[in-house]
């Protein structure tokens, strides 16, 4: 492989559609958000209870989730097979789909077939994208690009909500198909990209023996999939505790409430761009345990902070720490991965995805528990994440 091809390939352009496919399937997950407890309301009917909505819009939000959780490494497995652009083809198509079934969607048993689906062929995008980047780059540009892929799906979380929000809002539209407009939008954004994808995004290249990286470093890959189950289950449980503490602790608005949510995908939207490649080049691997320390002190400072900007503190150190680790963990995963990325990124997504789902499940209970204390659980398993993190970064090999 020459200076030349590699170059071409590393230019800002050929990074455009992954950014792209990430960024829209990031879209679709957050749209579903704010709609959600008023589909369920539809589904159901007017005699519905509030408690009978909140329990199926978790219930909805870990069915996304668990197909994740078991769809992301056969589809990574199948891109090592029968290619990446194939795998997400198919991903695209399948979101499309799933857009497309979720607005149309009457009863319950439809609602969640249509998130299902939605987290089958999500898992056929997100970690499969990341394999063709890795598959394409040099390991200098590599970190800078996982950033990148990073920030997209950050963008696209924050996007997702507010254009949901915008358009089932239309007043000049009946409620009942305000609220499908989203999922059409999100469809008809999908297959453009799934046409830009088909027309020009490229196979990753058949590597020559001598380009063929070392085989997989199963021990380090452990412990790094062991690291990104923690970082998300952190996160999962600082979302839904953060949102208790702003309704229940600080009598926070929605509009308060939505605008730390807000804080913290822009830190780390700005924290990915611009501060990830600069710490990385100068530290490496030593930077997990320093995040996962950062993110510690961030969750424990919580339950202390009673004004409205001391939580805005805690939140901004809790979202540049997890802006730090999250393509820190995808950067090791890839070096360690050698020739079998599609089935490593598969098992980080799944191992993400599982860490997050019982973040969320568990946090709302230890909050109607122990209240405030909870934080105090969730920062103290972060700091034994920091000693597993100098662990796993003493056994990765250079």
């Amino acid at each position: 492989m020459n200076v030349s091809a590699i170059a071409a390939r590393e230019s800002a352009t050929s990074l455009a559609l992954p950014l792209v496919a990430v960024f829209v399937v990031s879209m679709g997950f957050g749209l579903v958000l704010p709609v959600l407890p008023f589909v369920l309301a539809v589904a159901f009917g007017e005699a519905v209870s509030r408690a009978t909505i909140s329990w199926h819009t978790g219930l909805l939000t870990g069915t996304y989730m668990l197909a994740l959780f078991l769809f992301a490494p056969f589809w990574g497995y199948v891109s090592d097979r029968a290619g990446r652009r194939t795998v997400i083809l198919l991903g695209l198509a399948g979101f499309i789909g799933a857009m497309l079934w979720f607005a149309l969607a009457r009863g319950l048993v439809s609602v969640y077939a249509a998130r299902a689906f939605a987290g089958v062929f999500a898992a056929a995008v997100l970690p499969v994208v990341f394999a063709w980047v890795s598959d394409v780059r040099s390991p200098p540009a590599l970190a800078r690009a996982f950033a990148w892929l990073s920030a997209s799906s950050a963008l696209g979380f924050l996007f997702g909500p507010t254009l949901s929000g915008w358009l089932a809002s239309i007043e000049t539209v009946a409620s009942a198909k305000a609220l499908a407009l989203p999922f059409y939008a999100a469809a008809a954004i999908g297959g453009g990209v799934w046409l830009a994808v088909y027309l020009w995004f490229p196979e990753s290249p058949i590597r020559r023996i001598e380009d063929t990286p070392p085989q997989p470093d199963q021990s380090s890959l452990l412990g790094l999939l062991a690291l990104s189950l923690l970082v998300m289950l952190g996160i999962g449980s600082f979302e839904v505790g953060l949102a208790l503490q702003g309704q229940q602790v600080l009598k926070l608005g929605p509009r308060e409430i939505g605008w730390m949510f807000a804080e913290c995908s822009l830190v780390m939207i700005l924290v990915q761009i611009f501060v990830f490649a600069p710490l990385l080049k100068r530290f490496g691997r030593r930077l997990l345990a320093p995040a996962f320390l950062a993110m510690a002190v961030g969750i424990a400072l919580l339950p202390w902070a009673e004004t409205y900007p001391a939580l805005i503190v805690g939140v901004g150190l809790v979202a540049g720490a997890s802006g730090v680790l999250i393509p820190a963990l995808a950067y090791l995963v890839s070096l360690a991965a050698g020739t079998q990325q599609g089935m490593a990124f598969g098992k980080q997504t799944a191992a993400a995805s599982l860490g997050q789902a019982t973040g969320s499940a568990v946090a709302g209970w230890m909050f109607a528990v122990l209240a405030g204390r909870s934080f105090w659980l969730t920062a103290a398993l972060l700091a034994l994440g920091a000693v597993a993190a100098l662990r796993v970064a003493a056994s990765l090999k250079r």
